[in-house]
């Protein structure tokens, strides 16, 4: 369950790296402040609040350097994982087909926006000021920053983390609700505030479900992007501003988004997701095989002893079952 501590490992280097470069840069660019922070304690911690500062508003980068460390290592030990299930012999569930996914895209989007609305009306973001301070931190960055690390870089690399990796191998030692209860919860507490805690952990059930019925990391990977990519644009073009102004146009928008999820969720929840068995029908049909041949021994005219040949194969399928060879004198 190494996975996550991994990538807490990675992000804590990256931000050490890159809390060392901004102040060698600051050093360089304001040689004045540093020897004065030498001399003073205060200014000593005047220095230290102007890096944070500027720690906080390059966050989105840091994020997004991150993962892009974080993904072909993650990828490497995902690809590992599958490789060791197969050399075990567990059949992976299906793979929906690819018009499906367009299913995860409405459900997200109208997930997203629903859960943005009801944090609005219940004003949450007032009660807690980490997330506002990390909500300001990360939109504080350029659109296209935005878009590539919040929106592309940093889903993929969660998801590999916290479904691809610690809900899959949570999956294959228990329940399918016990995986998707402490991937959730983990995924949750990541976030580091109340709001994000409790808006990471509803949708980290609902991606959890999500690789479940689809049998494949696109799918939450596809569902996260578009989250968050939504969230970056609507941010941008004050789309959350514009709805909040009439409370019954907000009610409207969030009773429309419950009812298209709430649709969305029917539609995957049958998709069949359980493997196809071929072993239950191979077993079948080396039963019914070997019903005919001793079938065709006892009813023999000559009713001679059955010999079997002199190398008699056993074959083994993964479950149970037992194939013997005779030879065709056997059933003349």
């Amino acid at each position: 369950m190494g996975a996550d501590s991994d990538e807490m490992g990675i992000e804590f280097l990256v931000s050490m790296i890159a809390m060392t470069v901004l102040a060698m840069v600051y050093q360089v660019a304001n040689p004045d402040a540093f020897t004065a922070a030498l001399n003073s304690e205060q200014s000593m911690i005047d220095l230290y609040n102007q890096l944070l500062e500027q720690y906080l508003k390059s966050s989105t980068l840091i994020q997004g350097m991150t993962a892009f460390v974080i993904i072909p290592v993650m990828w490497i030990f995902f690809h590992r994982d599958r490789v060791k299930e197969r050399m075990m012999g567990i059949v992976p569930n299906k793979k929906a087909p690819l018009w499906k996914y367009a299913a995860v895209v409405l459900m997200s989007l109208t997930l997203c926006l629903g859960l943005n609305n009801l944090i609005n009306i219940g004003n949450l973001a007032a009660s807690d000021e980490a997330y506002t301070q990390t909500i300001q931190a990360l939109y504080s960055a350029a659109f296209p920053v935005q878009i590539v690390c919040l929106g592309i870089l940093v889903p993929i690399s969660e998801e590999l983390v916290f479904r691809g990796l610690l809900f899959q191998r949570l999956r294959e030692r228990g329940t399918f609700l016990q995986a998707a209860l402490y991937s959730a919860v983990v995924f949750g507490l990541m976030h580091m505030n109340m709001v994000q805690m409790l808006y990471g952990f509803i949708l980290g059930m609902m991606l959890a479900y999500v690789y479940e019925k689809y049998g494949s990391v696109k799918a939450p990977i596809l569902a996260h992007m578009t989250m968050n990519l939504l969230s970056v644009t609507a941010t941008k073009i004050g789309l959350m501003d514009w709805m909040m102004e009439d409370i019954m146009r907000v009610g409207t928008v969030t009773v429309i988004c419950a009812a298209v999820a709430a649709t969305m969720f029917v539609f995957i929840q049958r998709i069949e997701e359980k493997p196809d068995q071929p072993e239950k029908r191979i077993i079948m049909k080396k039963w019914r095989r070997c019903s005919r041949l001793f079938s065709c021994l006892c009813h023999s005219e000559n009713r001679r002893p059955y010999r079997f040949a002199e190398r008699p194969q056993f074959a083994v399928p993964p479950l149970s079952g037992l194939s013997l060879r005779l030879t065709p004198q056997d059933c003349s």
